[in-house]
């Protein structure tokens, strides 16, 4: 049966999500191929998909993936792609402070972490692979949230009260506003034993090109060694967010096209 015009180049659309979800990248030439159509008629569809967020290009390659509005579907891309272009300096960064270095994305109101690097210290913060924390106590969740307007902030936290296990010094939404203040004004920000008694950290957020949603990158350790004070910034604490700041600026250039 003859498929009309119009309803030819939906059902196009919909085969090339179709080959993103099953085969995770598509070049162009691919999905001509695999469509039966020219490259300039795959490039328009994937030009179309990507702007309305169902299609994206990989950071590592000139090849598309599902976009953030399909990315239940294959949640794994992002990930992957954010290991790929920062696994290098990740490493870099962890030989130099010495600590665990984690890469987590937001995830509603927790953090999820995807990539870790593990200290080699025989005490030490092993990896959070898998792992979700409450993103208003947590450092990395705190770097992210900076990110977002108020109202965003607003619309997450609904009520007053923020409801966490443990000790936190944000137990209020009035109390995370104000954090989230004081981490825009230093460039990182700060948890000191509220997830988890003994661990202290530090976190800043990485954005990503195009529709990526950014993550945030955690240096953390046991507070016994990195000895950070809840009143102010200690000599190690300076040394440890500057070097992460400076490889995120450098991971910042790799991931922001030169125009």
């Amino acid at each position: 049966m003859r498929v009309s015009g119009k309803l030819q180049t939906v059902d196009r659309a919909l085969q090339l999500i179709e080959l993103l979800r099953v085969n995770h990248e598509v070049t162009v030439s691919g999905a001509a191929r695999m469509l039966g159509v020219s490259t300039s008629i795959a490039h328009r569809l994937l030009a179309t998909l990507e702007a309305r967020g169902f299609a994206r290009h990989t950071v590592a390659s000139r090849a598309y993936c599902l976009g953030p509005a399909l990315e239940g579907l294959s949640p794994s891309n992002t990930d992957s792609d954010y290991i790929s272009i920062t696994k290098d300096q990740i490493r870099k960064l962890q030989i130099e402070t010495d600590e665990t270095v984690h890469l987590s994305a937001l995830s509603g109101r927790h953090v999820r972490f995807f990539y870790t690097i593990v200290s080699r210290h025989i005490m030490r913060v092993e990896s959070r692979v898998g792992d979700l924390l409450p993103a208003h106590a947590s450092s990395s969740g705190r770097a992210l949230l900076a990110t977002l307007p108020r109202g965003a902030v607003r619309h997450l936290y609904p009520d007053h009260d923020l409801i966490t296990a443990g000790f936190t010094t944000t137990p209020t939404r009035t109390a995370l506003e104000l954090e989230l203040e004081h981490v825009r004004d230093r460039g990182y920000a700060r948890n000191i034993e509220e997830t988890e008694p003994g661990i202290a950290s530090l976190s800043v957020t990485l954005f990503g090109p195009g529709r990526m949603p950014p993550i945030a990158i955690a240096v953390t350790g046991p507070q016994f060694r990195l000895r950070f004070e809840q009143e102010r910034i200690t000599s190690n604490e300076r040394l440890i967010a500057q070097a992460l700041m400076d490889t995120v600026k450098l991971l910042q250039r790799r991931l922001t096209p030169s125009g």
